[in-house]
């Protein structure tokens, strides 16, 4: 059987239907291949960064996201209004909305990403499962769609407990509740079906047999149109708050090199036998014994991308862009080396001491990181509005170094340089995290940040902003007389 001749679309403009840093990330990718970037925005993000750096921007509509980022039509009209010939949607708001993929091709514009068909399968938590268990991968014992309290208690007798109840719809973490016992069955039933369906739309759940002591462990690949798949290795995401991710490495220090191997074949198989085209990620929970249970498919990109790029060289959005083009993959299994040890911190506009709640306001002063083998992805500015609608993400701190150690010193440098004023952040405890004896010596699971969190909070409130400001003025005006002076 003859491979398919490559039909390359060209893609002269794109919309980055996004914004924040992961809209200021895509620019920087198309800026390199010549392609056109136009954003949209909303009332509030009329002077947010993206919009600064894109070549066009069009206003969508209001702040809430429904009104402008989440609002399929706009989105694109926009597109159509700019001349685009492709939309790229990031992470969130639409990234895995078959509806858009839908309304793209309707509209005769290519989506940067997989099909409307198989985005719809991987964003059904159930049809995930099965798509995987037909692929031959292992999956957690599960019961799907459960409507009743006592459908989760036999379901908890049988597997033993705890287990987990999710949103079919759901992802990135929200809305699970943990049941330890059969008097917490109805709570928390209750408790998913209500957020399932004010997040999703949809209020569907199922519930899984619970994994103490895992490690959350996913897999990031690559697969064209004319069948090509590889897998950029693994990503070590088991430093979690919620069930939302905190930090993340590559690649994880607690895999073998021959587990490492046998999930990487498994991922490659599982991905070509489901159909799946362009970029995305298989998510895993590796319990103690070694054992690896496949959990969900996400078919876009991570957050979390930027380590892997950090190890493997590779820039993944263009990847996914030449793939979203009919180009065919230029790499092969074998041609990807991991050479290195990268981490991630999350930077969010949140008051930890405040039971995270989010922080917004005006960046008053900014420094951002700098150095070598450090890497800041971000979305903010000196000056700008971080505005209450929208994630609380607000930069993404990147270290590598020749070995797990070598990365961790360097990211502690990064974090100690980076200076945000008139908000609250994360960095203080992203800086006591860095220096924790277990995380330092990789001894941690998904449970890590209930377990410590109370030691992480210990520190130091910043001076208030506005004193800082002050004190950084009057310093400036110091240097500056004993110039003049000389």
């Amino acid at each position: 059987m003859k491979t398919p001749q490559p039909k390359i679309k060209n893609i002269q403009k794109l919309f980055i239907a996004n914004r924040g840093e992961i809209a200021c990330r895509s620019i920087r990718s198309c800026w390199e291949l010549g392609i056109k970037t136009v954003v949209g925005y909303s009332d509030c993000d009329a002077l947010s960064y993206h919009v600064r750096l894109a070549d066009e921007a069009i206003h969508l509509g209001p702040s809430p996201a429904k009104l402008s980022y989440m609002d399929i039509g706009k989105v694109v009209d926009a597109a159509r209004k700019t001349g685009c010939q492709a939309v790229f949607p990031g992470y969130g708001f639409l990234s895995e909305s078959p509806e858009l993929v839908k309304a793209c091709q309707d509209a005769g514009l290519i989506f940067v990403g997989p099909s409307a068909d198989v985005m719809a399968r991987m964003g059904d938590k159930i049809a995930t499962k099965k798509s995987l268990e037909d692929a031959g991968v292992p999956v957690i014992p599960g019961l799907p769609r459960v409507e009743t309290a006592e459908e989760v208690v036999r379901f908890g007798k049988r597997v033993g407990w705890p287990v987990i109840i999710k949103a079919v719809a759901g992802g990135g973490g929200r809305g699970m509740r943990r049941v330890d016992a059969p008097d917490q069955a109805e709570n928390a039933l209750a408790q998913a079906v209500s957020i399932a369906g004010k997040l999703f739309g949809k209020p569907d759940v199922y519930t899984e047999k619970y994994i103490e002591e895992a490690r959350h462990i996913e897999f990031q690949f690559m697969a064209d149109q004319y069948g090509r798949v590889v897998h950029l290795g693994d990503r070590e995401c088991s430093i979690q708050r919620r069930h939302q991710k905190l930090v993340e490495e590559a690649p994880s220090s607690f895999l073998s090199e021959s587990l490492r191997e046998k999930m990487g074949r498994v991922v490659v198989k599982a991905v070509r036998e489901i159909g799946y085209v362009t970029g995305g990620t298989l998510e895993f929970l590796v319990d103690p014994k070694m054992r690896f249970y496949a959990i969900e498919v996400n078919p876009r990109i991570q957050v979390e991308h930027t380590v892997t790029e950090m190890v493997v060289g590779l820039d993944l959005i263009r990847m996914m862009i030449g793939m979203a083009s009919g180009k065919p993959l230029s790499v092969q299994q074998d041609d990807i080396l991991f050479r290195s040890h990268a981490i991630q911190c999350r930077v969010n506009a949140e008051d930890p001491k405040n039971g995270f709640a989010p922080s917004f306001g005006t960046v008053t002063f900014l420094r951002q990181v700098s150095g070598p083998f450090v890497r800041a992805d971000t979305g903010i500015y000196q000056g700008c509005q971080v505005p209450p609608f929208y994630d609380s993400l607000i930069s993404k701190i990147c270290s590598v170094g020749k070995d797990r150690p070598t990365a961790i010193q360097r990211m502690q440098r990064a974090l100690s340089e980076f200076d945000v004023w008139g908000i609250k952040t994360t960095i203080p405890l992203l800086e006591n995290l860095m220096k924790q004896p277990d995380f330092v010596s990789g001894r941690f699971d998904t449970g890590f940040m209930d377990k410590y969190l109370p030691e992480l909070l210990d520190y130091v409130e910043d001076e208030d902003a506005v004193l800082k400001i002050g004190k950084f003025i009057a310093e400036i005006s110091a240097i500056g007389k004993n110039l003049y002076c000389r």
